[in-house]
């Protein structure tokens, strides 16, 4: 059986959360074949060369500093129009010679390999997750010493990169704390590491740290979980606050003056919002996020050309699956049987809620004929209309 990508990173998930999760670096000594065909210096040298890419999902850093842009991108026409900004490889090959590191910026937007191993994060940690890639040339370093607003997975693909990870200087660092050099000397060390193909480092947000390839070309993929936090939980219930009445009333006339004056009144709005907080946070509030996450997973799609040109073929008896990295998230409420997929939703009757849990549940191959709570007719037309969606995928009877 296939590791999942949290395994890969990590080894056991569960001593992972229980010791690491956002507190400490983590070092997991991997196989190269884990990571194998994630993206190796034939992908980056495909991207860079042979296709079309445009800032600002590209860009050149050399001993800490972004290159200009105007140094390596130039304007292209297609179709009569111009297209500013896209990548020259002329232009960045020469500078990669030189010691630039060439950052491939959202790369589970380019690559469907990452963005399979992104989904597989994100489904196992619900969290979102982002990539970008750092292809740097022997014995060069990308950026200086700096900590990152969000977790971060360094997966080492190809060559070989030493790593530095320091105290933090601002604990759990979010959006509203990014790095400063005036924060400080962070001392010595915590954790020094070689990065080999196959290994994976965890840091979390807040931990400074820098890198330097060794004598060969160094590849890694760093994958960004921009966690969401119990600030995010707050100012979503925040944003509720405005629906209810007394919170809309102006502060009395001349408050700016005299401050001290409007200290009463501010006793009793504390008191009303101290109520009003106990009212509102609940299961409900999770809920609702969690309806946010997934309904704003962009679907994974490769090959569904392919699938649509096979859904008149699909009968009771035709092999399908669950497409993977899909979501596929059933939740009953208003009545009805909501399915979330990732970026759109489908509501169907109530009494379609046991097919679309058994989908849901179901990881091997099955056929429609063996879902519960529907004539064969309609679990057709059910398995017709997720192959449609990209839900499910029509396959081999083995998978």
């Amino acid at each position: 059986m296939t590791a999942s990508a949290l395994e890969r990173c990590v080894g056991d998930p569960r001593r992972f959360v229980e010791e690491h999760w956002g507190r400490a670096p983590h070092l997991h000594r991997g196989d190269p074949q884990a990571v194998a065909g994630l993206l190796d210096l034939g992908d980056v040298d495909h991207l860079v060369t042979e296709t079309l890419l445009r800032m600002p999902g590209f860009r050149l850093v050399q001993d800490g500093d972004p290159l200009d842009p105007s140094t390596y991108t130039g304007t292209v026409r297609i179709g009569g129009r111009s297209l500013e900004r896209t990548v020259r490889p002329d232009l960045v090959l020469s500078a990669f010679g030189r010691g630039a590191t060439i950052v491939l910026q959202a790369l589970h937007r380019q690559s469907g390999p990452v963005a399979r191993f992104c989904r597989d994060l994100e489904l196992a940690l619900t969290h979102p997750v982002q990539a970008n890639a750092y292809v740097t040339p022997p014995t060069s370093r990308g950026f200086d010493v700096h900590h990152d607003t969000h977790d971060v997975f360094v997966v080492q693909t190809h060559g070989r990169k030493a790593w530095r990870v320091y105290r933090p200087l601002v604990e759990m660092a979010g959006p509203d704390q990014p790095w400063n050099d005036s924060l400080g000397d962070p001392g010595p060390p915590v954790l020094e590491a070689e990065l080999r193909p196959g290994d994976v480092l965890y840091i979390p947000r807040g931990f400074p740290h820098d890198a330097e390839a060794r004598r060969e070309v160094s590849i890694h993929v760093t994958v960004g979980i921009p966690v969401t936090t119990w600030v995010d939980v707050w100012r979503r219930l925040m944003r509720r606050a405005s629906g209810h009445r007394p919170f809309r009333e102006a502060l009395p006339p001349g408050w700016a003056s005299d401050p001290s004056s409007t200290a009463g009144e501010l006793d009793v709005r504390r008191k009303e919002l101290v109520e009003w907080f106990e009212a509102e946070v609940g299961e409900e509030l999770l809920s609702a996020m969690a309806r946010s996450f997934w309904s704003s997973r962009r679907p994974l799609l490769a090959g569904q050309l392919s699938q649509l040109g096979r859904v008149d073929e699909l009968e009771a008896t035709t092999p399908v699956r669950r497409r993977p990295g899909s979501v596929f998230v059933v939740e009953a409420r208003e009545g009805r049987a909501t399915v979330f997929l990732g970026m759109r939703e489908l509501r169907m009757p109530a009494f379609c809620e046991p097919a679309l849990r058994f989908v849901a549940g179901r990881e091997a191959p099955f056929v429609p004929a063996d879902v519960p709570g529907l004539d064969q007719a309609s679990a057709v037309v059910l398995a017709r209309r997720l192959v449609r969606e990209g839900a499910l995928e029509v396959t081999s009877a083995d998978g």
